[in-house]
């Protein structure tokens, strides 16, 4: 976790001891704004949230012992204010081992489900049986790089967004039992496979893959990511003064915002250009 407080501006916090410390401090000054929910299950929670920039914050969470007594269980970032990315099916569930859930929505642009951390539980807890309306992406990233974009014309930034449509379409048939789709998919991406084995021979990889949204390494809500930046804002933060940030990105035609310390990106961000970088995914939804 401590990787990804630095993304907000806590880089200087790099021992267990100092990220206690911390905690310690900003959990005994801010005691009185906690928030206690009654789970079905009768466990008491609470959490306290910290603003550390108009956009930024940092959680703390746990459970109350029968004397009342706060005890912490961990914590996290979290970005405020950001733009829906979803509409798609959203299904939460907590984690086995401890009070933290994780949501999953399963959206036809990436063909796959997405996982994330939940950072809004509370909101979820109290409205536990109410449809979930949308879903807020953004990420948090200890290391990421500025590409330069891929130059198209209009005509063929048409026939992108036109074959995204089909391919949408088509994912939609095939969850239905589609078979026809089923198999155009599979042929498609049989093609795709075939024609970048052939392309990689004599051209650099960055400048055949557009954007990319994968899976990263053994954790469910981390991804590699490379998109396009739409809007860049900048941000300090009021504890540590360290500057942060805060990359409006499109891959795979999911908006989203990635937070990552100033120096850790290596580059220029400039809108128009890409980023890349490996980032633990965060989201709220809206209920």
């Amino acid at each position: 976790m401590q990787n990804y407080i630095r993304s907000i501006g806590f880089s200087m916090y790099k021992k267990k001891t100092e990220v206690r410390e911390l905690l310690d401090k900003i959990q005994r000054e801010n005691i009185t704004s906690a928030k206690i929910i009654v789970t079905t299950e009768k466990e008491r929670l609470w959490e306290i949230r910290k603003s550390i920039s108009p956009s930024l914050g940092l959680c703390i969470f746990g459970y109350l012992e029968n004397l009342g007594i706060f005890v912490r269980e961990g914590y996290f970032p979290y970005i405020k204010n950001t733009a829906v990315t979803s509409t798609a099916n959203c299904s939460i569930e907590r984690h086995i081992d401890s009070i933290v859930y994780s949501g999953m929505i399963d959206d036809n642009r990436l063909g796959m489900s997405l996982i994330f951390r939940l950072s809004n539980s509370f909101d979820y807890l109290d409205n536990i049986s109410t449809r979930i309306k949308s879903t807020v992406l953004y990420g948090f990233c200890a290391d990421g790089k500025i590409l330069l974009p891929i130059k198209k014309t209009l005509a063929q930034m048409e026939v992108s967004k036109q074959k995204l449509m089909n391919r949408n379409m088509l994912i939609e048939a095939a969850k239905l039992g589609d078979e026809a789709a089923i198999d155009t998919l599979s042929t498609d991406d049989l093609i795709t496979y075939t024609t970048l084995n052939t392309r990689i021979q004599n051209e650099d990889l960055y400048s055949i893959v557009d954007t990319l949204f994968m899976p990263f390494g053994m954790e469910t809500d981390m991804y590699s990511i490379i998109g396009n930046i739409l809007d860049i804002s900048q941000e300090e933060n009021s504890i540590t003064r360290e500057s942060v940030l805060l990359l409006k990105i499109e891959s795979s035609d999911i908006i989203f915002t990635v937070a990552i310390k100033k120096d850790d990106l290596q580059g220029e961000a400039r809108i128009g250009r890409r980023f890349k970088g490996n980032v633990w995914l965060n989201g709220k939804i809206n209920i």
